[in-house]
């Protein structure tokens, strides 16, 4: 305890001494007690704060991919509208909207009545005309017998032939209708061309389907693909082929696509470029789901630190930086990306500084960090 030397006789008042003439007992003695305290040298404890056992390592910058994330959603590569070729009351439609079909199923069957029909006219129509032919044929073999016996003028037989031509090309144009009459039955019964799901039902049993009308929507599960849109400003950095990392909400684990088709005409209200990524066969994966594609679109350097290094500090996520004295001091950080073994710190860290790399239970501001290194300090 340090003391300034002042005469016992003395008093501070203020900030001036003034001499006592007086020198009462009581005061005198109690003076001389105040300043036989000055004599005491014993030094205050030392304040000893506690040591913690813990690893220490120096964080350094890492080379980073460089991502760019966007929504979008899966989409069916393949998307089928099934119509009717012929014109024909509905009979049968048994499929409804989300039904699976496998490729060649029974999907519609329209009523065949007017085809029947149309089959005998045709048919009738073979018969009359071959009718007429073989008529025409016999005059022609009888007029032709007839100028060999010179009854006859070569005008007629020559009559007689131009007859027969125009039967046989009538005879072959019926024919070609029946043909094309018969052709029309298989279009009565419409087989599913590939398998998948029905996503719309156009029609109803008993409605008229008519060539070119959608009756049902069929979606094919064997190709999906994810749709998305990005920016201008991303579009040079992206690649046919390039790999992409997609999130999709029904998925519990990453998929991993690639870039397929990029689309070089963009939204001139939203400046974005439509990128199908394909996706590889999956079971659990349906169109429409909803999910986000990342890109990789360079590289960069950052400060990563070891998901073991991390504490929570009254709510805030940081970690315990060392000190040249080996002391550990809470530094809060501001986290950009997560791995499963370390994250990407976007502020708070600098390359060099020297953090806990696996806190101890209990660590708090100003503990002393020991390590093997300094452990005879």
């Amino acid at each position: 305890m340090a003391c300034s030397l002042i005469d016992p006789y003395s008093v501070y008042s203020g900030m001036k001494i003034f001499s006592l003439s007086a020198r009462p007992p009581l005061l005198f003695a109690l003076l001389t007690l105040i300043l036989s305290g000055c004599d005491d040298t014993s030094e205050r404890p030392a304040d000893h704060r506690k040591t913690w056992q813990a690893p220490v390592i120096t964080v350094f910058e890492d080379t980073l991919d460089e991502e760019y994330t966007v929504v979008g959603s899966i989409v069916a590569e393949k998307r089928i509208d099934i119509s009717s070729r012929i014109s024909g009351y509905i009979h049968q439609l048994p499929l409804q909207e989300g039904d699976a079909v496998k490729a060649g199923d029974l999907i519609v069957v329209l009523d065949s009545r007017d085809v029947e029909n149309a089959v005998s006219q045709a048919q009738a129509a073979v018969d009359a005309t071959r009718a007429v032919f073989n008529d025409i044929e016999a005059d022609l073999a009888r007029f032709e017998t007839l100028l060999r016996q010179q009854s006859i003028s070569d005008v007629q037989v020559r009559k007689a032939r131009l007859q027969r031509d125009t039967a046989v090309e009538n005879l072959n144009a019926a024919k070609a209708a029946l043909s094309a009459a018969i052709a029309q039955r298989q279009y009565v019964r419409i087989l599913s061309p590939t398998a998948g799901i029905v996503t719309t039902r156009h029609k109803q049993p008993g409605s008229l389907a008519t060539p070119g009308a959608p009756l049902l929507t069929i979606e094919s599960r064997d190709e999906l693909k994810f749709e998305t849109f990005v920016a201008e400003s991303q579009l040079a950095k992206i690649r046919a082929d390039d790999a992409v990392t997609l999130k999709v909400d029904n998925a519990a684990e990453l998929i991993k696509g690639k870039v397929s088709q990029i689309i070089y005409a963009g939204d001139p209200v939203t400046r974005s470029y439509k990128v199908n990524v394909s996706l590889p066969p999956l079971t659990h994966i349906y169109s429409g789901m909803f999910g986000a594609a990342t890109f990789i679109v360079g590289q960069s350097n950052n400060v990563t630190v070891p998901t073991s290094a991390l504490v929570d500090n009254g709510g805030l996520t940081g970690v315990f930086v060392v000190d040249e004295e080996h002391v550990a001091r809470f530094r809060w950080l501001r986290i950009r990306r997560h791995w499963p073994d370390k994250v990407e710190v976007a502020s708070g860290l600098s390359a060099g500084e020297k953090i806990v790399s696996e806190p101890p239970t209990g660590l708090r501001e100003g503990g002393l960090i020991q390590t093997p290194d300094t452990a005879g300090e």
